[in-house]
């Protein structure tokens, strides 16, 4: 197969399927019209799917030969927010036209992907040897589809798993698929602070849960220092404070949540007992109480690229892309429920380079400002082809630590709920 020749073919059907879905965008467990679309496109290219209710979508590629079995993971929501009309440099050529949804993130340049990737693939099924498994994956952003969608591959049965995100500071035209940790695990938190309130003339009789919040904020700032391994990254940052309604009243408390990013498990722990252990002093030292609203509970799912898998992602990029289009990236700090994926498959996480300077693309990620180099998305797709037939041929052997717990029972030791996927 000439990979990069065919990718190539179905760019311009890729850039009007991602205009298409970014006017259109529909934020976590919404995502109706986009599904709508997605189908429609499977049913035209004559691909067997079926529909995962609060999921998302799955669809069939039947090779030729019988073989393995890999799952091509693409997201389906955007994020909750306004889209600038302008990237870093020049008006963007396709912007939102809902105001308070915006694919900021990437996602519907993910789809159009795995549809470019889906069209060459069901049109040379002949030189497939084994199943190709479309998985369009609803909610990712706060993971309310990830439960549905990973109960059902698990049923269905894979032997790989591949994914992509575009990256926004990696130059358009490079990938990375480095081995080992890619995305962090998450220890989310939300606590109330309990003082006492009084007026803003007289301080000294109330006691400020703000000073409190205050005094808590900096120790954590400095604990990064003074606790924590410089060679072990790991991130703190808080999102959202709320205290008082009034420029004369203290409040009597204040909720913050946020979250801290880690790479290694027994990071996860000590950044409970470090937070707990600042929180406590605080607390104590203003005459305050706190409250932990949700469980204190360190979420220890890391994307990992598996070793060979990575192995034969480089090669399958040099064959189809060349040498030069390999780059190495450092571990992204935010965190993906692609690690759900990876606990029950071997597989590689991509990151695609959509920075281009000159036409403005570079933007962070959930910035209202964040653009797709949409010359990005040939090189997605010709790497997730190539990786597609490389690995289906691949027989050495895959050394891999399959998840013990079933699907039902991972989700409930991780606190998730998956009862209410509004949840």
């Amino acid at each position: 197969m000439a990979v990069a020749h065919l990718a190539k073919e179905v760019e311009d059907y890729m850039i009007k399927i991602r205009r298409d879905i970014h006017m259109y965008p529909e934020v976590s467990m919404e995502e109706k019209r986009t599904i709508k679309l997605v189908t429609k496109e499977l049913e035209t290219m004559g691909i067997h799917y079926e529909v995962i209710p609060y999921g998302g979508v799955i669809g069939l590629i039947e090779g030729e030969k019988h073989g393995k079995s890999i799952i091509l993971r693409s997201d389906l929501d955007a994020l909750p927010m306004k889209e600038s009309g302008k990237n870093m440099k020049f008006p963007k050529k396709v912007v939102s036209k809902k105001n308070h949804a915006a694919h900021m993130c990437g996602h519907d340049a993910h789809i159009a992907m795995l549809l470019g990737t889906a069209k060459i693939l069901s049109t040379h099924k002949n030189m497939l040897k084994g199943r190709v498994i479309l998985a369009f994956e609803q909610g990712e952003e706060d993971s309310k589809g990830i439960y549905r969608m990973i109960k059902r591959l698990v049923d269905i049965g894979a032997d790989g798993v591949w994914g992509i995100h575009v990256k926004n500071d990696i130059p358009t035209g490079k990938i990375s698929v480095d081995p080992g940790p890619r995305m962090a695990g998450m220890l989310p938190f939300h606590v109330l602070i309990e003082g006492e309130s009084g007026h803003g003339s007289r301080p000294d009789l109330a006691i400020s849960p703000i000073d409190c919040f205050n005094d808590f904020y900096n120790d954590l700032q400095a604990m990064r220092l003074r606790k924590l391994n410089p060679f072990e990254a790991i991130t703190y940052s808080i999102g959202s404070i709320h205290s008082g309604h009034s420029a004369n009243v203290i409040p009597d408390t204040l909720t913050f949540s946020g979250t801290a990013r880690f790479l290694h498990e027994e990071q996860g722990q000590q950044a409970v007992e470090e937070f707990t252990r600042l929180l406590a002093a605080a607390t104590k030292k203003h005459h305050c109480a706190y409250e932990l609203l949700d469980n204190l509970f360190p979420i220890n799912l890391f994307v990992y690229n598996d070793e060979k898998c990575s192995e034969i992602a480089k090669n399958s990029i040099r064959t189809a892309l060349g040498e030069n289009v390999l780059t190495p990236y450092y571990a992204w700090m935010a965190s993906e429920p692609f690690a759900f994926y990876q606990k029950y498959f071997p597989g590689v996480f991509a990151f695609v380079g959509i920075e281009n300077k000159e036409k403005g693309t570079g933007a962070e990620h959930h910035n209202a400002h964040f653009d797709i180099d949409e010359g990005a998305l040939t090189c997605g797709v010709a790497a997730t082809v190539q990786y597609t037939v490389d690995f289906l041929q691949f027989e050495g052997n895959i050394p891999y630590d399959k998840e013990a717990r079933g699907v039902t029972q991972l989700f409930h030791d991780l606190h998730f709920n998956i009862d209410d996927p509004n949840k």
